[in-house]
């Protein structure tokens, strides 16, 4: 997942969440009021929760800003978003494309139905091309289980450019009817 900061007066900040360190995913835990266990902050970034997107972005704005303090981080609200990024929307497409195999739908249909995705992608562009893929039938889901001799995990985080390697849910904060994977 991507936090996305669009203040009035100031350029775009992009916030990886799958870059989120051990130590800082300390940190965000202990700045929550609530004291939220690390699931529990997947689940309410997804869900966009307000404190959950500010103590993130401010914890990963830290590392290039390291006297910032958490008092002077106050975004406005409506000025934070949750988007998937290109892995996400990658996984997303799996579980979609399994979904329109077993239905019988004009590509009109479905690409409207599909198309809710950009409104919840960083990398819109991406989205689209995704879609497109699955409409024409290009996009095959993933095999059933674990891909004997296949990439494993990885510790590198990523940018919107990139495919990230959360575990985190692809459909957490979308608007289609795909089962959730967390």
């Amino acid at each position: 997942m991507i936090i996305v900061h669009t203040p009035a007066d100031g350029a775009v900040e992009r916030f990886d969440f799958r870059s989120v360190r051990t130590a800082e995913a300390s940190r965000i835990t202990s700045l929550l009021t609530d004291k939220a266990s690390w699931q529990d902050v997947r689940k309410q970034l997804g869900d966009e929760h307000p404190d959950v997107m500010r103590v993130v972005a401010y914890v990963l704005k830290c590392r290039t800003q390291p006297e910032l303090r958490i008092s002077d981080f106050d975004p406005v609200v409506a000025d934070l978003a949750v988007r998937l990024d290109r892995r996400e929307i990658e996984e997303w497409a799996e579980v979609a494309a399994a979904t329109i195999a077993g239905i019988d739908l004009p590509a009109e249909v479905v690409q409207l139905q599909l198309s809710s995705i950009l409104d919840e992608a960083d990398d819109v562009d991406h989205a689209r091309t995704v879609v497109e893929r699955l409409v024409a039938g290009k996009f095959r889901p993933a095999p059933a289980g674990p891909t004997p001799g296949g990439p494993g995990p990885t510790s590198e985080g990523s940018t919107s450019s990139e495919p990230s390697t959360s575990g985190s849910s692809p459909t957490s904060s979308t608007s289609t009817d795909q089962p959730s994977t967390s």
